[in-house]
């Protein structure tokens, strides 16, 4: 008698110590990355139409990766780019940028990143002459799906430009707050106050278009325009702006529902008017809304609330594969009897 029992608890302990092993070793997932291909440490792309920048990636097939190009170094006129792909059923990624308005000798930094953020990798890039064979089309091989529009490029405020925004790219979640910072040229001065032209969108390509004029009220040279995504369009208050600096809309298109996911275009005008060309331009990406679920699970007894266990110091997955008798470990399969007195 005493033999068998010693036997089921030695049982019980491999059984407990195989499926510890098997539950960590299957909890263990391989870290989201994505990669960029270039030759040796440098992107090149010519100065022509389509220019295709890929890479690789280890996500589902389907995951967005979005790609930005800003220009570098004292590259002039400045510039940025943005464009998004998707994963293939081979891991390869792709999209296509238009080159033709920069020259050869410009250089840029490349990002590509995963919608959500989970990975990202940065390249350095060059742009250099285009030769005979530079081509209008992608080339033959290219991994697909490319988007077939991808955004117009975006320039970057000069150093003399008297407004700029702080950054170029606002991306946020549908319905979430958007902060866009805004710089403006004489800080601390004790004249009247600073004044911008803000334009969001254009109600030709987008449906929405909203214009507001942004003070810098605290002379300190900067202010802080926030937009509220889920109110755009149905309210007063879409707009707002960090403490002591005020903001006023002259236009906005009304709409029905909430502004939709999509990529929307921002110019910055120096001045209390919308006048001549823009100092800085950006572009408001904004993605839809993540959902997360809770998985709960609820012991039925205290003890297990408290211990994890079912009262013979097994969890669970222990528990279920001790009634089942079998189990996989290592390829070779381990089945445990248990004797009955």
């Amino acid at each position: 008698m005493c033999s068998r029992r010693r036997a089921r608890v030695l049982i019980v302990i491999v059984v407990a110590s195989a499926l510890a092993t098997a539950a960590l070793s299957g909890s263990v997932a391989a870290d989201p990355s994505v990669s960029v291909d270039r030759d040796g440490d440098t992107v090149t792309v010519a100065n022509g139409t389509s220019q295709v920048v890929s890479g690789t990636a280890d996500a589902p097939v389907g995951t967005e990766i979005v790609v930005r190009v800003r220009s570098a170094s004292e590259t002039e006129p400045v510039f940025l780019k943005s464009a998004s792909g998707v994963v293939t059923e081979n891991g390869t990624w792709a999209v296509a940028f238009d080159f033709e308005s920069q020259r050869a000798g410009d250089t840029f930094a490349l990002t590509a990143r995963f919608e959500n953020g989970t990975a990202e990798t940065e390249v350095d890039g060059a742009v250099v002459a285009c030769g005979e064979d530079c081509a209008e089309r992608p080339p033959s091989g290219t991994p697909t799906p490319i988007p077939e529009q991808t955004p117009t490029a975006t320039r970057t405020a000069g150093p003399s430009a008297p407004v700029a925004f702080g950054e170029n790219v606002f991306l946020v979640e549908s319905g979430t707050v958007a902060a866009i910072p805004i710089t403006f040229d004489g800080a601390g001065r004790k004249e009247a106050a600073d004044e911008a032209v803000v334009v969001l969108g254009n109600e030709s390509e987008s449906n929405y278009e909203l214009e507001a004029v942004v003070s810098d009220d605290d002379g300190d040279g900067q202010a802080v325009l926030y937009v509220d995504t889920a109110l755009a369009g149905r309210s007063e208050e879409t707009l707002s702006t960090s403490g002591g600096d005020s903001v006023r809309v002259e236009s906005e298109t009304s709409l029905e529902s909430m502004l939709g996911p999509a990529e929307y275009d921002v110019s910055l005008y120096a001045g209390g008017e919308r006048a001549g060309e823009a100092d800085d331009v950006g572009s408001l990406v904004i993605q839809a809304a993540t959902t997360r679920a809770a998985a709960t699970s609820t012991p039925s007894t205290h003890a297990e609330r408290e211990s994890g266990t079912n009262g013979i110091g097994l969890g669970p997955l222990a528990l279920s594969g001790v009634v089942s008798g079998a189990f996989l470990v290592g390829g070779a399969a381990l089945a445990a009897v248990l004797l009955k007195d």
